[in-house]
């Protein structure tokens, strides 16, 4: 995400068009390309430091599973967004961590574990203000990604504690 920030900073123009543009096939193309894209430092940082945070936690779960979860939910939840996103381009990380916010907190209540309920008190204790995110309409903010991402971060947890572990 940074390296991309850093070379949008040197290129004219933004990459803001290489986000995912809903119902396009051009959109659909951009979906892994989304996250990694974002609108300002301020943004970019927003999304860094919890990311960091939340992905320290999911390490506590299985110190594999981080970047596979982060690419599921890149798909699935980038799916979401271009299925009921605005007419505009989506770009940022903030959809999948919440996936991932949402998938740490789901996982306790699935899986019923001491350990993954540990790990939920601990994300909701140090990120418990990211559930006031899911439904920021400011206009700026993709409401559609952050609602698809969170969805699917329960889908996720779901369906691989009713399945393998991951």
């Amino acid at each position: 995400m940074w390296a991309v920030f850093f070379i949008e900073a040197v290129l004219p123009g933004n990459l803001n068009h290489f986000g995912i543009l809903p119902r396009t096939v051009e959109g659909l193309w951009h979906i892994p390309l989304a996250p990694f894209i974002h609108g300002s430092i301020f943004h970019l940082i927003g999304t860094t430091i919890p990311l960091i945070g939340i992905g320290f936690i999911i390490q506590l779960k299985d110190k594999d599973i981080f970047w596979e979860l982060f690419g599921l939910l890149t798909v699935l939840g980038g799916l979401g967004t271009w299925a009921i996103g605005g007419n505009a381009y989506h770009i940022g990380a903030s959809g999948v961590l919440l996936g991932l916010w949402s998938f740490l907190i789901s996982d306790a209540v699935f899986t019923k574990s001491i350990k993954a309920f540990a790990m939920a008190g601990m994300t909701i204790i140090f990120y418990g203000f990211m559930i006031f995110s899911v439904l920021d309409f400011r206009g700026h903010i993709s409401v559609a990604s952050h609602i698809s991402g969170f969805i699917m971060g329960i889908a996720v947890a779901f369906f691989t504690a009713k399945g393998k572990k991951m």
